[in-house]
């Protein structure tokens, strides 16, 4: 008989997702089989979806993501988006338990379910559903069910006996015909496959497979990303100049002069003009002819030169306007080559589109009294510029795209010292999606907070820590200041523990500096910590602190923590110099889950690459150097 029960879209991308196992109302146990939805929003674009799933799957050889290799996730066409709206499940395990003899029946290759929950056996006991499974790293689970008795060589009378305990190294089976046969509960080698390993040891120990309740969090480890939703519709003219479309965005970016005023939905606009409308003048342009002959007699040979001569302005402003100048000026005022430009673009794109599909309410720009509600304004400018800021933002309304694609089992990290420990998996196809691989997405627009990094004061930081940098040999100072960050991470694997260097240096501060900016948010804006995340754009020195919830969405509690407890809040963060866990914490790493680690729904990162000597100072251990921290007073010189 079916059963319903509802749950939220929330609840469905983080649990409810296929292949997972469940508790299920009544008490039953069952396995997500699939999801049914309908497409998404036309204004969420997939291409940008699966190329930031690429990104994070890149994490992973591709040899342990079999069904998400390179090839794969280059074509957004073998995925398809699912918006859900109904999963649907199956009984699992078909595992059945007696608690009065400790009796198993296995259903497991049936199709039917016992008639009568009393075991048949001792005609005393219950039989309930197995609650252990069997998992493995490469993504398999099956369900645990005895082995045969080498006496009776049969498995029928075979009994679950777990001594009262929840340990499985104390359960033992025991066969009830023979009563002779016993043997501890292992999980055995995992017969699905066959896992790589340079030594035999190795290989035993990673093909074991693991005995766990179904509801243990190493069963199931969704992988999702979350990005900035970059909307299709209104874009698809930019889009539509082909790859030069990341070149304008990263020169949109860096303020370059030729883009003043000009919207990037509207760029590609003035390519589709013909030749007239192009050498024509504006309005604007007749307005102020006619307004010289208001105040001052023209003949007609002088308007005829005042025409010729704002005709020929206009067509070398248009000029210097053509998507091809744009990328040139690019490269020779940045000194940057126009591939790394390229690979940055979608990057650049996420920190230009904020000021355009939002509207930013700056506390830098802020009067405290018109432009934004902010309590204590000058105290908490001044604050923000003393934490190493270059400003603070309010966005009202940030279009947040939430993208789960995959899972992974009994670690959510895909390396540990150096070797893969687990395989990245693809959810299994749905129906009537003509064989392509579902993503499952949600989207909300939240409020949201962007901090963005001082680079002059990043730059100095890096100076008085012994590093020196070596900038791109562009034509403008300014730009090549903002530039070097861009270079700097241009095919740097940031899911990875970094080594030491530049690159190590500025990543750990961004990140370090977010999870201290979600921790402490937490404790002033009513929002529990899991309900908020952070999203990096680390070539441009931002971090983006959002709710990722929808109930925590609409409440503005990011919208009143921004015009209320700024000071508050920019006071709290010396706070987090300290941890619980000292001297231990600080002498490993000076990162744990009492002072910075945040959980996998808010970090994307792994809790990597993170250790409060950036902020504060002290010795980083992987470079093995002592350091000056980016809110010491000598910076602020």
């Amino acid at each position: 008989m079916s059963q319903t029960m509802s749950r939220g879209k929330q609840q469905v991308l983080y649990t409810y997702l296929p292949m997972n196992t469940i508790d299920f109302q009544g008490g039953s146990i069952a396995r997500i089989a699939h999801i049914r939805g309908g497409s998404p929003d036309d204004e969420i674009n997939p291409r940008f979806i699966v190329e930031r799933i690429r990104e994070d799957a890149e994490a992973w050889d591709e040899e342990f993501r079999p069904a998400l290799r390179d090839s794969t996730l280059r074509n957004s066409e073998r995925f398809v988006l699912v918006d859900p709206s109904e999963v649907n499940a199956e009984l699992y395990p078909k595992v059945f338990w007696c608690d009065n003899c400790g009796r198993i029946r296995d259903l497991s290759e049936s199709n039917s379910i016992p008639n009568s929950n009393i075991c048949q056996k001792c005609r005393n006991g219950r039989l309930n559903q197995l609650r252990f499974v069997l998992i493995h790293r490469c993504g398999e689970i099956r369900p645990l069910v005895p082995p045969d008795c080498q006496n009776c060589r049969s498995a029928t009378e075979m009994a679950l006996i777990t001594h009262g305990s929840e340990r499985v190294s104390e359960f033992r089976w025991v066969c009830r015909r023979c009563n002779i046969f016993t043997r501890r509960v292992i999980g055995g080698l995992c017969p699905a496959c066959e896992w790589p390993a340079e030594t035999d040891e190795d290989r035993k120990e990673l093909r074991r497979m693991r005995v766990l309740v179904h509801r243990a969090g190493p069963t199931f480890y969704p992988r999702s990303v979350t990005q900035l939703n970059v909307p299709r519709r209104r874009l698809d003219s930019f889009f539509s100049l082909g790859e030069i479309w990341r070149a304008l965005a990263a020169a949109k970016f860096l303020n370059l002069p030729e883009l003043t005023g000009i919207r990037l939905e509207d760029i590609s606009l003035s390519q589709d003009t013909d030749e007239s409308e192009r050498s024509g003048l504006s309005a604007d342009d007749l307005d102020s002819i006619l307004n010289q002959g208001a105040t001052a007699e023209l003949t007609a040979e002088q308007v005829l030169q005042d025409i010729r001569r704002l005709r020929n302005q206009r067509n070398q402003e248009r000029k210097a306007q053509t998507p091809q100048v744009i990328a040139t000026q690019l490269v020779e005022r940045s000194g940057i080559a126009l591939d790394t430009w390229n690979r940055a673009g979608q990057e650049m794109l996420e920190a230009v589109l904020p000021y355009e599909t939002c509207q930013p309410q700056s506390l830098v720009g802020c009067d405290g009294l018109d432009t934004v509600r902010v309590e204590q304004h000058p105290k908490a400018l001044q604050k923000s510029l003393q934490l190493g800021f270059k400003d603070v933002e309010l966005l009202d309304d940030f279009p947040v795209v939430k993208s789960t694609y995959g899972y992974t089992r009994l670690e959510s990290m895909p390396m540990q010292a150096g070797k893969q420990v687990t395989r990245l998996n693809a959810f299994p196809t749905q129906p009537n999606t003509d064989g392509k691989l579902p993503i499952f997405v949600d989207s909300v627009r939240a409020d949201a907070l962007m901090f963005r990094l001082n680079p002059t004061r990043v730059h100095r930081w890096l100076q008085l820590n012994g590093y020196t940098a070596t900038f791109p040999e562009g034509t403008d100072k300014e730009v090549v200041d903002r530039a070097f960050f861009v270079q700097l991470f241009d095919g740097v694997a940031l899911r990875e523990t970094l080594p030491e260097g530049i690159s190590r240096m500025v990543f750990c501060l961004i990140h370090t500096y977010s999870h201290v900016l979600v921790r402490q948010a937490g404790l002033l804006c009513g929002l529990d910590r899991t309900s908020l995340s952070e999203y990096l754009l680390p070539r441009a020195l931002t971090m983006v602190l959002f709710c990722n919830h929808r109930f925590g969405a609409t409440i503005g509690a990011l919208t009143s923590l921004f015009e209320q407890s700024l000071v508050e809040w920019f006071d709290a963060f010396h706070d987090a110099r300290r941890c619980v866990y000292d001297p231990v914490c600080r002498d490993r790493d000076g990162a744990c889950h009492a002072c910075l680690h945040l959980p996998e729904t808010s970090c994307g990162y792994f809790n990597l690459n993170l250790g409060r000597a950036f902020l504060f100072g002290g010795y980083d251990h992987v470079s093995e150097r002592p350091l000056i921290g980016y809110l010491d007073p000598v910076l602020d010189d």
